[in-house]
């Protein structure tokens, strides 16, 4: 029975030292490579207009102005831009570029979007923005747009799917004096959020509970467009919560819905490739805790969104923007551009 004991406790006692040196070694790095402090560039407050019954835009009338070319953006979170002034959403930008020229005609771009939309809801907004008088339908599409939900949303309900690991308390105050289990657990966490904030937004297309509603309410949109005559384009946006990159696993997603749009005859612009390669805390609007865009990735879609409307021949000749420079380091002579 010795013999036996003997074994085992020196690969007890093994496994114990090698535990606590691995603590010793973690705590050491640690102090080595401190972790970064916590900060925040959100706003310490948000605006609206005094004369807005939602946080979405300006006020605007249900008949637009005379000689005014109306946009009606409808989407959702993307479009509404959480976390962010609404006046720095890209329809808002998008306003400021095609205003620039000094002539009589207008744009009016209005943001319909609203935070945990999905496709089935935004059938209403775009007979809304209709008969709202629209003269262009620009909608808004996201990854999770085939989502079904039995109530409409006004806002963002789940703020910790796919989030950081919320230890227990007793698992806390563990994890408290034990660095380095703590960093594993939330390692093993992480790799398990990823695969599943994966195969959730890959089944979305796949499953046709959710993709067939998604395919009726597409072609609900278009049939309400059609019968006012309405003109009508999408803008696709990726989806912020991986990296951008060759391993980004949501291309097939992308494929299916450029397959439905262009099956439809919906021009759009896929805003993938704008954001490929760009590292996510330069575009998300609190780096590695809400994976919305954020202001330098609502500018680039603007730009991008401006320049395609422009070239699809989708936006009035007095709206395209006449003064355009390759740079901006000088308070006058600058390059033009294209």
């Amino acid at each position: 029975m010795r013999k036996l004991f003997i074994p085992l406790g020196l690969t007890i006692t093994g496994l114990i030292v090698s535990l606590v040196g691995l603590e010793v070694a973690f705590r050491i790095y640690e102090r080595i490579i401190p972790p970064a402090g916590s900060w925040s560039d959100r706003p310490d407050f948000y605006f609206k207009h005094e004369g807005s019954e939602t946080l979405q835009d300006y006020p605007y009338p249900a008949a637009k102005s005379p000689g005014a070319f109306r946009i009606a953006v409808v989407g959702d979170s993307y479009s509404f831009a959480p976390y962010m002034q609404f006046t720095d959403a890209f329809p808002k930008k998008l306003e400021q570029m095609l205003n620039l020229n000094l002539s009589s005609s207008r744009a009016e771009v209005i943001n319909y979007g609203v935070p945990g939309y999905s496709t089935s809801h935004e059938v209403d907004k775009t007979a809304l923005a209709i008969e709202q008088q629209a003269d262009l339908i620009l909608l808004q599409i996201t990854l999770n747009d085939p989502e079904l939900k039995p109530y409409t949303p006004t806002g963002i309900r789940d703020f910790s799917r796919f989030g950081a690991l919320k230890p227990s308390p007793v698992m806390e105050a563990v994890f408290g004096y034990w660095h380095s289990l703590a960093f594993v657990a939330n390692r093993l966490h992480n790799t398990k959020t990823v695969r599943e904030y994966t195969d959730y937004f890959l089944d979305l297309f796949e499953n046709p509970k959710t993709f067939k509603p998604w395919q009726r309410s597409l072609s609900r949109i278009v049939e309400l467009c059609g019968e006012r005559q309405i003109k009508l384009a999408a803008v696709v946006f990726p989806l912020f919560g991986l990296p951008l990159n060759d391993s980004y696993p949501f291309h097939r997603a992308h494929q299916i819905v450029q397959s439905e749009l262009n099956s439809r005859n919906i021009p759009y612009i896929d805003l993938y490739s704008l954001y490929a390669g760009i590292p996510l805390e330069r575009i998300q609007v609190i780096p590695g805790e809400d994976r919305h865009p954020n202001e330098i990735a609502h500018r680039m879609a603007a730009e991008a969104i401006y320049s395609w409307l422009r070239d699809q021949d989708l936006l009035p000749e007095d709206l395209i923007i006449r003064h355009k420079f390759k740079g901006r380091t000088q308070l006058i002579k600058e390059e033009p551009a294209e």
